[in-house]
């Protein structure tokens, strides 16, 4: 599975600030995970470095995101955030039970967030879709040792990532090891929704008559079909809807 560098724009925040990073249930996976207890002094450190862009260099790859994340003092450190992959087997046997169903299919694809896919993946397969804060490998070259939890270079860099989701829910699947899955072709052969009907056009009196052309019945020395044309006349005089 190819490792993606994100582009710049894309490791750009917004928001006023006040806003947490990380709003659809992938991207809230991965920085809970990551960064286990957010109301720290340090996850709070974090995020003001994510939102003051010093985060760089992100790659995400099967297991692993590595990023480059610049301190308050200027100094550069290298930042990995490691978890097991979800086990192979276990996403091939998510996907084949997708099949079929729009909202697990999208997911699947890495089109959208779903606590749907993550229900079927543990309830079905006993397997955890997203890591849990002990599953996660922290590191970071700078002297700050936080053995119970996350320092401020690995959240910002989680933060970063998380807001990355937002947009490319496909991340997470790619770090959870996950190759994302085109949802079903449509049935070539199912025909589409039927167009509505043209309002119904008026016809002159005797249209029909004309249509359908002599009837080789004679009455009263003419062709049936004449013989009635006046009375198609009479009708329409009467009521027009009768035309």
């Amino acid at each position: 599975m190819t490792a993606r560098v994100l582009p710049e724009d894309s490791i750009v925040l917004t928001g006023d600030g006040r806003d947490r990073i990380g709003t659809g249930p992938w991207a809230r996976w991965l920085a809970t995970a990551a960064v286990p207890d957010e109301s720290t002094h340090r996850a709070e450190r974090g995020r003001r470095l994510a939102r003051d862009g010093a985060v760089s260099a992100v790659t995400v790859s099967e297991g692993s995101i590595a990023a480059r994340v610049t301190g308050s003092t200027g100094n550069t450190y290298d930042v990995t955030i490691a978890a097991p992959p979800l086990a192979a087997d276990a996403w091939v046997a998510a996907t084949r039970a997708a099949r079929g169903q729009p909202g697990l299919e999208d997911a699947a694809a890495g089109a959208v967030q779903s606590v749907h896919l993550a229900h079927l993946v543990e309830t079905r397969l006993g397997q955890r879709f997203a890591p849990s804060a002990r599953d996660v490998r922290r590191s970071c070259t700078c002297p700050d040792s936080e053995p119970a939890g996350a320092c401020k270079h690995v959240a910002a860099a989680a933060f970063v990532v998380a807001h990355a989701v937002d947009r490319d829910p496909s991340l997470f699947l790619l770090w959870r090891g996950c190759r994302p899955v085109e949802p079903t072709p449509a049935d070539p052969w199912r025909a589409g929704a039927l167009p509505q009907p043209r309002p119904p056009r008026p016809l002159p009196p005797g249209a029909v008559l004309k249509r359908l052309g002599a009837s080789g019945i004679r009455a009263g020395g003419v062709d049936l079909a004449d013989a009635l044309a006046p009375a198609y006349e009479a009708f329409a005089a009467t009521d027009p809807g009768a035309a």
